[in-house]
Protein backbone atom coordinates (compact mmCIF):
# COMPACT_ATOMS: atom_id res chain seq x y z
CA UNK A 1 0.00 0.00 0.00
CA UNK A 2 1.58 3.68 -1.13
CA UNK A 3 1.07 6.43 1.75
CA UNK A 4 1.26 9.90 -0.15
CA UNK A 5 2.13 12.63 1.74
CA UNK A 6 1.48 16.37 0.63
CA UNK A 7 2.87 19.24 1.30
CA UNK A 8 0.31 22.06 2.64
CA UNK A 9 1.31 25.20 0.12
CA UNK A 10 0.58 28.43 2.26
CA UNK A 11 0.18 31.91 0.32
CA UNK A 12 2.59 34.48 0.62
CA UNK A 13 1.02 37.26 2.85
CA UNK A 14 2.80 40.60 2.53
CA UNK A 15 0.84 41.53 5.69
CA UNK A 16 2.77 40.48 8.07
CA UNK A 17 2.92 37.40 10.83
CA UNK A 18 1.05 39.57 13.15
CA UNK A 19 -1.68 39.80 10.88
CA UNK A 20 -1.57 36.27 10.04
CA UNK A 21 -1.34 35.71 13.77
CA UNK A 22 -4.92 37.52 14.07
CA UNK A 23 -6.90 36.04 11.28
CA UNK A 24 -5.85 32.63 12.75
CA UNK A 25 -6.76 33.43 16.00
CA UNK A 26 -10.42 34.45 14.96
CA UNK A 27 -10.20 31.15 13.06
CA UNK A 28 -9.95 29.30 16.16
CA UNK A 29 -12.12 31.36 17.81
CA UNK A 30 -14.73 30.82 15.92
CA UNK A 31 -14.36 26.84 14.63
CA UNK A 32 -12.70 25.88 18.74
CA UNK A 33 -16.19 23.85 19.34
CA UNK A 34 -16.45 22.08 16.32
CA UNK A 35 -13.05 21.42 16.05
CA UNK A 36 -12.80 20.50 19.83
CA UNK A 37 -16.04 17.87 19.19
CA UNK A 38 -13.94 16.76 16.05
CA UNK A 39 -10.78 16.17 17.76
CA UNK A 40 -13.16 14.47 21.20
CA UNK A 41 -14.11 11.91 18.45
CA UNK A 42 -11.73 11.05 16.94
CA UNK A 43 -9.60 10.56 19.97
CA UNK A 44 -12.83 8.16 20.99
CA UNK A 45 -12.08 6.21 17.87
CA UNK A 46 -8.57 5.94 18.94
CA UNK A 47 -10.18 2.61 20.97
CA UNK A 48 -12.04 0.43 18.92
CA UNK A 49 -15.83 0.40 19.41
CA UNK A 50 -17.27 -2.80 21.05
CA UNK A 51 -18.72 -4.10 17.72
CA UNK A 52 -15.54 -3.59 15.50
CA UNK A 53 -13.29 -5.72 13.97
CA UNK A 54 -10.48 -4.25 16.17
CA UNK A 55 -12.24 -4.96 19.06
CA UNK A 56 -13.03 -8.86 18.29
CA UNK A 57 -9.15 -9.13 17.04
CA UNK A 58 -8.41 -7.78 20.92
CA UNK A 59 -10.60 -10.07 22.60
CA UNK A 60 -9.26 -12.81 20.47
CA UNK A 61 -5.37 -11.83 21.22
CA UNK A 62 -6.54 -11.92 25.06
CA UNK A 63 -7.95 -15.10 25.01
CA UNK A 64 -5.28 -16.77 22.95
CA UNK A 65 -2.69 -15.51 25.49
CA UNK A 66 -5.03 -16.94 28.50
CA UNK A 67 -5.17 -20.27 26.82
CA UNK A 68 -8.93 -19.93 27.14
CA UNK A 69 -10.92 -22.08 24.87
CA UNK A 70 -14.36 -21.16 25.73
CA UNK A 71 -13.67 -16.97 25.23
CA UNK A 72 -12.47 -18.18 21.84
CA UNK A 73 -15.22 -20.61 21.24
CA UNK A 74 -17.71 -17.52 22.21
CA UNK A 75 -16.45 -15.46 19.22
CA UNK A 76 -17.05 -18.23 16.41
CA UNK A 77 -19.05 -17.59 13.60
CA UNK A 78 -22.56 -19.26 14.10
CA UNK A 79 -21.98 -20.84 10.71
CA UNK A 80 -18.47 -22.62 12.00
CA UNK A 81 -14.95 -22.40 11.99
CA UNK A 82 -12.52 -23.22 9.35
CA UNK A 83 -9.35 -23.63 10.40
CA UNK A 84 -6.28 -24.62 7.88
CA UNK A 85 -3.11 -26.32 9.35
CA UNK A 86 -0.50 -24.67 7.66
CA UNK A 87 -1.98 -24.90 4.08
CA UNK A 88 -2.50 -28.77 4.27
CA UNK A 89 -5.25 -29.66 6.23
CA UNK A 90 -8.66 -27.89 6.72
CA UNK A 91 -10.89 -28.60 9.28
CA UNK A 92 -14.72 -27.43 10.00
CA UNK A 93 -15.83 -26.91 13.30
CA UNK A 94 -19.55 -25.99 14.59
CA UNK A 95 -19.80 -22.97 17.48
CA UNK A 96 -20.08 -26.21 19.70
CA UNK A 97 -17.46 -27.90 18.48
CA UNK A 98 -14.95 -25.35 18.38
CA UNK A 99 -14.37 -24.90 21.98
CA UNK A 100 -12.93 -28.58 22.18
CA UNK A 101 -10.86 -27.53 18.71
CA UNK A 102 -9.73 -24.98 21.14
CA UNK A 103 -9.30 -27.07 24.49
CA UNK A 104 -7.10 -29.71 22.41
CA UNK A 105 -5.18 -26.32 20.74
CA UNK A 106 -3.68 -25.17 24.36
CA UNK A 107 -4.03 -28.53 26.54
CA UNK A 108 -0.25 -29.60 26.21
CA UNK A 109 1.36 -26.04 25.18
CA UNK A 110 1.45 -22.60 26.77
CA UNK A 111 1.15 -19.26 25.17
CA UNK A 112 4.15 -16.91 25.75
CA UNK A 113 3.46 -14.19 22.64
CA UNK A 114 0.63 -13.30 20.75
CA UNK A 115 1.17 -10.62 18.80
CA UNK A 116 -0.13 -8.87 15.65
CA UNK A 117 1.79 -8.09 12.79
CA UNK A 118 -0.90 -6.00 10.97
CA UNK A 119 -4.87 -5.81 10.93
CA UNK A 120 -7.41 -4.86 9.04
CA UNK A 121 -9.76 -2.59 10.78
CA UNK A 122 -11.23 -0.43 7.91
CA UNK A 123 -13.21 -3.70 6.07
CA UNK A 124 -14.74 -3.57 2.65
CA UNK A 125 -17.04 -6.88 1.66
CA UNK A 126 -17.88 -8.29 5.50
CA UNK A 127 -14.38 -9.49 6.02
CA UNK A 128 -11.56 -8.51 7.91
CA UNK A 129 -8.09 -9.90 8.61
CA UNK A 130 -5.58 -9.89 10.63
CA UNK A 131 -2.06 -11.44 11.13
CA UNK A 132 -0.31 -12.39 14.08
CA UNK A 133 2.65 -14.06 15.34
CA UNK A 134 1.93 -16.93 17.74
CA UNK A 135 5.15 -17.78 19.91
CA UNK A 136 4.35 -21.45 22.13
CA UNK A 137 6.25 -24.18 23.97
CA UNK A 138 4.87 -27.67 25.62
CA UNK A 139 4.48 -28.03 28.78
CA UNK A 140 7.33 -30.57 28.84
CA UNK A 141 9.48 -28.61 26.49
CA UNK A 142 12.24 -26.03 26.33
CA UNK A 143 11.73 -25.60 22.59
CA UNK A 144 10.34 -22.54 21.21
CA UNK A 145 7.54 -22.98 18.28
CA UNK A 146 6.38 -20.11 16.21
CA UNK A 147 3.21 -19.97 13.87
CA UNK A 148 2.00 -17.16 11.66
CA UNK A 149 -1.52 -16.78 12.37
CA UNK A 150 -4.50 -15.31 9.99
CA UNK A 151 -7.97 -14.82 11.67
CA UNK A 152 -10.37 -14.39 9.40
CA UNK A 153 -13.29 -12.07 10.77
CA UNK A 154 -16.83 -12.10 9.01
CA UNK A 155 -20.22 -10.42 10.21
CA UNK A 156 -22.61 -12.47 11.32
CA UNK A 157 -25.98 -10.86 11.74
CA UNK A 158 -24.12 -7.19 12.67
CA UNK A 159 -21.59 -8.74 14.70
CA UNK A 160 -17.78 -9.04 13.55
CA UNK A 161 -16.87 -13.30 14.21
CA UNK A 162 -14.22 -15.87 13.97
CA UNK A 163 -14.72 -17.54 10.60
CA UNK A 164 -11.22 -18.28 9.50
CA UNK A 165 -7.83 -19.44 10.95
CA UNK A 166 -5.09 -20.23 9.09
CA UNK A 167 -1.78 -21.28 10.46
CA UNK A 168 1.10 -20.76 8.85
CA UNK A 169 5.10 -21.89 9.88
Amino acid sequence: MRVRRHRLALPRCRAGAASLLVVLAAGCALLGPVAGGALAAKDEGARPAADSPGAVFGKLASAFEAGDAASLATLVHREGLTVTDQGQRSSEYSPSQAVYFFKNLFQGQRTLLFAYKMTQDDVDGGRARAMAEWKRRRVDSERVVELQIVLVLALDEGRWRLAEINMIR
